[in-house]
């Protein structure tokens, strides 16, 4: 089992259709087709408003000009009654128009069905977490079932973020203490670009996801087995599942020598193994050894060692979001780092489970 595409943040777990659409990316959602209907009458209708106001203004402006200094301007009309309720009705009535479409398409976004499958969507500096009822958890990766409608309930565990997935055509900030929500029916599989929208930061732009829409009939099967995934892995294959747990980390931490990112380069943990390192603790600097104990009190309680020169930033109950086995896989991932990278910090293919580590 290759689970390389979920491990590796910048790279999608398939091919995207971008389509030919001049204004869009193609729509793959109910929601999408109403939004684009909307976007193009609106669209149009200034387009008209537009060329005919300033095609009247040009043609009065030619036909009234001073054409010698003997055209003096006479007295005409003071106003025309038919004319001032002509231009006031009609943008009264096309506002009102325009206004009774937005009310009814917003009521729609903001009432889900009730059958909706549910999601629980976490966003923190500078990574998504998905979160499905089952037990199944995914970063950067969101799955919904084809043909259902999916229900994205959305909290942050720091800043103001923004989540957005232009094929969908659904936008909602994300904000901190407070619970949001949004939903949408996809329509047809594949894979789909997902965004953080609200500026949050140095990683902000690296703050992306997918959305593999599935067929409704294989949903509930991929779904239970992401749930037991872990279940897939012991002894010297756990190091493999924290390669995969390590794509919550990478929009923080740098697998490469000496890059400095939010947080540590884990291949400067690797690299410094057994050795004593200066530490910050509750604001002296002393001495640490870097072992198993170091990287796990480091996940689970990141306040408690500050590594010099870096900020206290790490989300404080992002070990609470791991299994017992998770944060073992975590740790042996961090200890024999050299076993699972290449020389150039990316991660390399996972191999079957047939071949020994």
């Amino acid at each position: 089992m290759n689970f390389l595409p979920y491990i590796l943040v910048a790279e999608q777990p398939g091919p995207i259709d971008t389509g030919d659409g001049f204004w869009f990316v193609p729509p793959a959602s109910e929601y999408a087709a109403t939004h684009d209907s909307i976007y193009e009458f609106v669209l149009w209708l200034s387009v008209f408003f537009f060329v005919l106001i300033v095609g009247i203004m040009v043609k009065f402006a030619w036909d009234y000009r001073r054409k010698s200094n003997k055209d003096a301007p006479g007295f005409g009309p003071t106003h025309s009654l038919v004319l001032e309720t002509t231009w006031t009705v009609i943008p009264l009535l096309l506002s009102g128009v325009l206004f009774f479409i937005g009310v009814d398409t917003y009521a729609d976004f903001k009432s889900p069905p009730a059958n909706c499958y549910e999601v629980d969507a976490t966003a923190q500096k500078w990574a998504w977490q998905f979160d499905h009822r089952n037990g199944a958890s995914d970063s950067m990766v969101l799955k919904v079932p084809v043909g259902k409608p999916t229900r994205v309930t959305l909290h942050s565990n720091d800043v103001l973020h923004s989540f957005f997935i232009p094929a969908f055509r659904v936008k909602q900030d994300v904000v901190p203490g407070r619970y949001g929500s949004l939903w949408f029916t996809p329509e047809k599989p594949g894979i789909y670009q997902g965004f953080c929208t609200e500026y949050c930061g140095t990683g902000h732009s690296k703050m992306n996801f997918w959305v593999e829409a599935i067929p409704e009939e294989e949903f509930d099967a991929v779904i239970a087995k992401d749930a037991r995934w872990i279940d897939d892995y012991s002894g010297d294959r756990l190091v493999w599942a924290g390669a995969r747990l390590f794509s919550r980390c990478a929009s923080c931490h740098s697998l490469k020598p000496g890059e400095r990112m939010t947080g540590p380069s884990m291949w400067d943990l690797h690299a410094n193994w057994g050795k004593t390192k200066k530490i910050e603790i509750d604001g002296k600097i002393k001495d640490v050894k870097i072992d198993e104990n170091y990287v796990l009190e480091s996940i689970v309680a990141p306040w408690e060692k500050i590594a010099p020169t870096y900020m206290n930033q790490m989300p404080a109950n992002f070990g609470k979001q791991l299994s017992a086995k998770e944060l073992d896989a975590l740790v042996r991932f961090v200890r024999q780092l050299d076993l699972v990278t290449d020389e150039n910090g990316k991660i390399k293919t996972e191999p079957p489970p047939s071949v020994t580590n």
